[in-house]
């Protein structure tokens, strides 16, 4: 791995859309994210205090009909 690949993989966990992918990977709800729902989204939230948290929350609250998990596809 060369130096610059390095820091591209450190800088993108600071981005926005990563925190809410991982907002969304923990909660199960990951194949979901879609980057036209993720700007639209962003632009509800402005003046939210967490925005990637309650993006992700709004990303759940419109799929949560679905009830596709990413947590289905394992066997318990």
């Amino acid at each position: 791995m060369t130096l610059t690949v390095i820091k591209t993989d450190k800088s993108k966990s600071f981005l926005l859309s990563e925190q809410v992918k991982r907002y969304l990977n923990e909660k199960g709800f990951l194949k979901v994210f879609n980057y036209s729902d993720y700007e639209y989204f962003k632009r509800k939230v402005t003046n939210a205090r967490n925005k990637a948290q309650e993006i992700a929350n709004l990303f759940i609250e419109e799929n949560q009909h679905t009830t596709k998990s990413d947590f289905n596809e394992y066997i318990f």
